[in-house]
């Protein structure tokens, strides 16, 4: 948790606690409500939260069942238009829905690095409205799982743009769920599938290509609790498996080129090869310098549109480069394809 979140807004209130300043409004009940930003905010980044032991009062849209990550009491997330959260108690509501906007009270508290709010009884609880569940933050591609996104509900894969994820690793059985890997670009995600949940991930192995929903969560049992971020699905509806038309012969094309990324122009990408080969795709300069990766140890081809980037996240200068395609078989059989890459000047 190394989030500092956001600054105070709203009407300045100053409270009886020395050590800080509130701000918001006041919920029918009289009790000041914070932004969930600032209930979890960690200003020095020291991954405890600056309200850790606290009692505050935030108001949500709760993003899933209030049991669907806990097999005993209540685990589930909220989130407002700032930040979200993870509530955890042992008393809720039992009509409490996905959608709905709730206001609740209850003390900040830290679990594997995971911010929590925990409302003592069903009396910490009131009903706002039922605004319905908001979209999902898209990830971009290469973006990861981070503080920010902590308890949100996140995208991975833009079907808008049919840029997928690609599953790393077989899913593995722990402690009562399932994690795998995803590659986002050249980001891993971990995910972690709860029992809970009662998603079936029987038709994802490495290689598979998909988009997911689902809650940003961390599992970080060393400080700062930097590390560990990682997506929670919620439903089978969170996991969609694709097949593009990506051939299974091993080939590399592009289309787009010459571009001119300082434009915003961009070059489309797709490599692919048998079942069981892995491919490393890099771009290199006319000396032999590898300069940006664009696929590392992938089990799988993939299409995509490249900005012209290295590995930097600076623009490549205009010139020719040298964009080669390797693949390893299982049986230790080397394929290597190149393709030449013209970056060209912006137009005047």
């Amino acid at each position: 948790m190394n989030d500092a979140g956001t600054g105070l807004g709203g009407m300045m209130i100053k409270v009886l606690l020395p050590v800080m300043v509130l701000c918001s409004f006041c919920s029918s009940a009289g009790a000041q409500v914070i932004t969930i930003a600032e209930a979890r905010m960690d200003s020095d980044g020291d991954g405890i939260p600056d309200l850790l032991g606290e009692t505050v009062t935030i108001s949500g849209i709760v993003t899933c069942e209030t049991t669907l990550f806990s097999t005993s009491g209540y685990s589930f997330y909220m989130q407002d238009a700032t930040a979200g959260i993870n509530v955890y108690a042992y008393e809720a509501p039992g009509n409490m829905s996905p959608g709905e906007e709730w206001e609740l009270t209850g003390e900040i508290k830290a679990y594997n690095g995971l911010t929590e709010i925990s409302p003592a009884s069903v009396d910490d609880y009131s009903y706002v409205g039922n605004p319905g569940i908001p979209a999902p933050i898209q990830l971009v591609r290469n973006q990861p799982i981070s503080e920010a996104l902590e308890g949100m509900l996140v995208a991975a894969g833009d079907q808008g743009l049919t840029q997928w994820v690609t599953v790393a690793t077989d899913p593995s059985s722990a402690g009562g769920g399932y994690n795998f890997d995803v590659w986002n670009g050249q980001t891993v995600i971990p995910v972690r599938v709860n029992e809970t949940t009662g998603i079936d991930v029987s038709q994802v192995s490495s290689g598979t290509r998909m988009f997911m929903v689902g809650i940003g969560g961390q599992y970080d049992s060393t400080e700062p609790y930097d590390s560990g971020y990682q997506l929670l699905p919620r439903y089978q509806s969170d996991l969609i498996i694709f097949n593009p038309s990506v051939g299974d012969y091993f080939h590399l094309d592009v289309s787009g080129n010459p571009f001119a990324p300082a434009r915003g122009e961009t070059m489309q990408i797709e490599y692919g090869g048998p079942q069981g080969v892995h491919f490393n795709l890099t771009v290199y300069d006319r000396a032999g310098r590898d300069l940006a990766h664009l696929a590392v140890n992938s089990p799988a081809g993939d299409i995509f549109n490249w900005d012209g980037r290295d590995d930097w996240n600076e623009f490549l200068p205009m010139g020719q480069y040298i964009l080669m395609l390797e693949g390893m078989s299982s049986e230790g059989d080397r394929l290597t394809t190149t393709e030449t890459v013209v970056i060209a000047a912006p137009l005047e």
